[in-house]
Parts: C-alpha cells; sequence; structure tokens
C-alpha cells in the first residue's frame, strides 16, 4: 500500500461570505435601536416643587475625610460642622430639563441638562449654580463640554440597557465630589414622558413623572 493511500488528506473548509441582508439582519436583533422621537426640546418633573428632590439635612454632603483639603486649619473630618443647606450663590432649580445642540452636542439628540436652560451662563446667578432641596449642584469649570464631569441633573437614553435615565446629583461641600441625589429608569416610550421607578440614591423617593415642558 502506498504512502499516498494511506496518508489522510486534508479537509478544505468552505467559509461562506456573509450577505448584506445577514449585515442588516444582526444590526436590528442584537444593536439596541434608539428611540425616534418624537421628542420635546423641554422636560419637567412633574409637580416639582423645591424639596420634592433631594439630599435632608448636610451629613450626605460633608467633606471626604481623606480628601487632604483644610477644614477649619485641619485636615477635613467625616463629624466636622459643615456650612448650612444650600449654598448663598445660584440660583433655584425649578425641576426642569433643556435640549441645546447648538450648545452642547457631546450626548446626540436624546440628552436634556438642567444646564441648558436659555440663555444660561457661567456663574453663581447666571444658571451654572443651582440650588435644590438642601443641596447644590455645580457645572465642572462652568464648562458645559463638561455636564458630565460635574453633578448635573440630566434625563437621557442609555442605549446599551435600552432605557431612559433619569439623574439628579449633588455637589459635596469643599470638596466638590458628586452625590448621587437620586437616579431612575423608564423602560420603553419614544420620549422620555412616563414615569420612572427609583434604583439608587440618597433620597428615597420610589418615582418620578416626567411630562415634556
Amino acid at each position: 500500500m502506498s504512502d499516498s493511500a494511506s496518508t489522510p488528506k486534508p479537509h478544505h473548509h468552505h467559509h461562506r461570505h456573509p450577505h448584506p441582508e445577514d449585515a442588516v439582519f444582526l444590526k436590528e436583533v442584537l444593536t439596541p435601536s434608539e428611540p425616534a422621537g418624537p421628542t420635546a426640546e423641554v422636560y419637567r418633573i412633574a409637580g416639582y416643587t423645591d424639596g420634592l428632590v433631594g439630599v435632608t439635612g448636610c451629613d450626605a454632603l460633608r467633606p471626604h475625610y481623606d480628601s487632604g483639603l483644610k477644614w477649619g486649619g485641619a485636615v477635613a473630618q467625616p463629624g466636622d460642622a459643615c456650612w448650612d443647606s444650600g449654598v448663598a450663590g445660584g440660583i433655584t432649580w425649578d425641576g426642569t430639563f433643556y435640549r441645546d445642540l447648538a450648545r452642547y452636542a457631546g450626548s446626540g439628540e436624546l440628552f436634556w441638562s438642567a444646564y441648558l436652560k436659555p440663555g444660561s451662563g457661567p456663574g453663581m446667578k447666571n444658571g451654572y449654580w443651582l440650588n435644590f432641596g438642601s443641596g447644590w449642584s455645580h457645572l465642572a469649570n462652568d464648562d458645559l463640554a463638561q455636564i458630565l464631569s460635574g453633578a448635573s441633573q440630566r434625563i437621557c437614553y442609555d442605549s446599551a440597557a435600552g432605557q431612559w435615565k433619569l439623574v439628579i446629583e449633588a455637589t459635596m461641600f469643599v470638596t466638590n465630589a458628586v452625590v448621587n441625589v437620586w437616579t431612575g429608569v423608564k423602560v420603553g416610550g419614544s420620549d422620555p414622558v412616563g414615569i420612572y421607578t427609583r434604583v439608587s440614591g440618597a433620597d428615597p423617593l420610589a418615582a418620578l413623572t416626567i411630562e415634556a415642558g
């Protein structure tokens, strides 16, 4: 018997090139699609009054003891006294969110923030420092491009999770660290309108409703 007769011949694997129809199918099935709208320029928390959402007292807003910053001449400790509720500067937030693609296009059309109010600008009394409840929030470095770097109030669509998200944050005294006051989500819907169920945050409020402005 010859060697050629006893030696197994290699198998040739034929690879099928995907058709364009396959790519379309995979994109539709595996990639979450963003809502097509309609979406308004302005949304607000239904029935909002100052203090509806917030951090009671200042415990949650105390400076980090390991921040290295000085408080009264010494390194800040968790038990140290802090300023009274809120800050002297800033304007009171009215529970409203705005979209302005010309000023902030970083997160696309499905993003609204309290800082994008028409006419807002850098500074305490111009809308980049917001007081609400017993806390406050501050846009990082008064720079709209850094909305997600500071504490902010925002509505956005989370494409990866396939749900709408409502986030309300506060700024810690002294260190400016971000505190999650209230975060909730809403599954489904062509726009942000609807009931958001709390998933995390210092405020135990179970749900908030968003309506068009």
